[in-house]
């Protein structure tokens, strides 16, 4: 999977990192620690959750919790019980895989606020795959901005648990990134079933997932980088043709993989990818000299 960068002159300032990025425009936001959301009281999921991601994000030690809990400060939040016996799990909208280097984050991640009913397959599979691709890209740049939520369609919903939780159709999850004067973006919207395992075909622009969701992100971005950055989408130049990229590429050191495992844990290879994924969870080479 790759993403468009676009390198500016040295004379275009870019944006303080203090400037919120992870919340769509005229939303209401709350926090909890390591993400920023708005909670649905009618679906009882978050309408979405942005947070910042970091290289010490993905390659911390924290261990994943075995268990969730609800929301103490949410009324309507939904419970662990909610989701037994169904067809769905517990989607994580957040992954495990960017909290490693925080307890309290790690703590937050397996708040119910930040789960969504998933299909299983999509889960274990094109999410997680996903996830990883974003942690390495962490790992490659100097910041992330990402922001990840449910699409529902279908009118009325499929409802699970007795907390009558609505089945998401679709998810989305958008990502700025920053290196420097390096600055791009790119969208994702997948279906919420088993056959989602092709990446590159849910990928857009963010102007297209704007249309779709009817959310304004990354809007304190100056207006002429937030629409030439928003608009601008060519797949093929991600990566491989970014400034951040080619330098990094050249200080390669071997290190842990940072992708995350179906069982959720972090893989334990070794691997001398730029992006620290090993080969079973989609190294790239390419221009490693």
């Amino acid at each position: 999977m790759k993403l468009i960068l676009i390198l500016f002159a040295l004379c275009i300032g870019l944006p303080s990192e203090s400037q919120n990025y992870i919340a769509p425009k005229i939303q209401d936001i709350k926090q909890r620690s390591g993400y920023y959301y708005s909670y649905n009281d009618a679906r009882k999921v978050c309408n979405w959750i942005g947070y910042y991601l970091t290289k010490e994000d993905v390659t911390g030690s924290e261990i994943p919790l075995v268990t969730f809990h609800k929301d103490s400060a949410e009324t309507y939040c939904a419970s662990e019980n909610d989701y037994g016996n169904y067809s769905y799990t517990l989607g994580l909208m957040k992954p495990r895989s960017a909290a490693r280097n925080s307890s309290s984050e790690m703590k937050e991640v397996h708040n119910m606020l930040n789960i969504v009913p998933m299909n299983l397959e999509l889960s274990r599979g094109s999410w997680r795959i996903l996830d990883n691709m974003i942690a390495g890209w962490a790992v490659i740049f100097d910041s992330l901005s990402v922001l990840a939520g449910p699409i529902f369609e279908q009118n009325p919903p499929e409802l699970v648990g007795d907390a009558k939780v609505n089945v998401p159709d679709k998810f989305f999850k958008v990502v700025l990134v920053r290196n420097g004067l390096d600055l791009g973006a790119i969208a994702f919207v997948i279906p919420n079933n088993a056959e989602a395992n092709n990446l590159n075909q849910y990928s857009m622009s963010v102007d297209s997932l704007e249309r779709i969701t009817g959310y304004n992100f990354f809007s304190e971005l100056p207006d002429y980088l937030e629409g030439f950055t928003e608009e601008v989408f060519k797949a093929e130049m991600w990566k491989d043709l970014s400034a951040s990229y080619k330098i990094k590429s050249s200080y390669v050191k071997e290190d842990q993989c940072v992708a995350s495992k179906k069982s959720g844990e972090r893989c334990k290879m070794v691997t001398d990818c730029i992006t620290l994924n090993c080969w079973k969870h989609g190294c790239d080479l390419k221009e490693q000299k």
